[in-house]
C-alpha cells in the first residue's frame, strides 16, 4: 500500500507547512498573511492574550509606545506578557492600546470583570464611548460608523448598563450606523468582514478572558 503523501508529496508538504505556521500556536483565529489590500486593517491571528493585525496604509499609532509592537510588512503583534496590551482599539485612521493618555476617564473608572451578569457595576464604562469616538472623527460623521465591542475570548468583560443605554440611544437617534457586542473571536471576524466591505469600523478588542 503506497501512502497518499508519496503520491502527492508536494501537497502534503504544503499542508504540513500550513499547519506548522497557523496551528496550534494561534488557537482562536488563523488567517493567511499575504496579499493584503493596503487600505484594509485586518486581524489575522488571535489567541488568549495575544493577536496580530495588519495596519492599513493611513493608520497611525495612538501612542509612541505602540510602534514597539510593529513587525515586518505592516503587521502588529500584541504581547501576551504585557497587561496593557490586552485592550486595543482599531479605527479607520488609528490603532493602539487603551491607556490613560487617550482614555483618561475610562481608565479612571476602570474596566473590570463582573462577578455575574446581574451586576450593574463592572465591565466597560460609559466614558469609554465618547473618548473612543473622539480618537478619529471622520468626514461622514459618526452616523456612518459601525462600532464593534469584543468582550474577551470567553466573554468575561461585559459592558456597564450606562454604556449599553448610550449605545442604544445613539443607534435610535441615527448617531451611529450600528453596534455589536460579541466574544472576541466573533468580533474580529465581524471586523474583518465589515472592513472588507468598505464600512467605517471602530473596533474595541479585549484579548484576555
Amino acid at each position: 500500500m503506497i501512502p497518499v503523501c508519496l503520491l502527492e508529496a508536494s501537497s502534503c508538504s504544503a499542508e504540513k507547512q500550513e499547519i506548522g505556521v497557523y496551528h496550534p500556536r494561534w488557537s482562536e483565529l488563523n488567517e493567511p498573511e499575504k496579499d493584503f489590500p493596503e487600505d484594509k486593517c485586518l486581524v489575522t491571528k488571535l489567541e488568549l492574550g495575544k493577536m496580530r493585525f495588519h495596519i492599513a496604509r493611513d493608520q497611525k499609532p495612538l501612542h509612541d509606545g505602540d510602534t514597539a509592537f510593529k513587525f515586518n510588512n505592516n503587521m502588529v503583534q500584541t504581547d501576551k506578557a504585557d497587561k496593557e496590551a490586552f485592550d486595543w482599539i482599531l479605527t479607520p485612521n488609528f490603532y493602539g492600546r487603551v491607556t490613560s493618555e487617550k482614555f483618561p476617564e475610562t481608565i479612571k473608572s476602570g474596566m473590570k470583570y463582573r462577578v455575574n451578569h446581574d451586576d450593574k457595576e463592572g465591565g466597560i464604562p460609559k466614558e469609554f464611548l465618547d473618548e473612543w469616538l473622539a480618537i478619529d472623527p471622520i468626514e461622514e460623521g459618526s452616523k456612518a460608523i459601525v462600532l464593534i465591542i469584543a468582550k474577551g475570548i470567553e466573554g468575561k468583560l461585559d459592558i456597564s448598563k450606562s454604556l449599553q443605554e448610550a449605545l442604544k440611544t445613539k443607534k435610535q437617534n441615527n448617531a451611529i450606523q450600528d453596534y455589536e457586542i460579541l466574544p472576541t473571536k466573533h468580533a474580529v471576524i465581524r471586523h474583518n468582514k465589515y472592513v472588507k466591505e468598505g464600512k467605517k469600523v471602530y473596533t474595541f478588542i479585549h484579548t484576555a478572558g
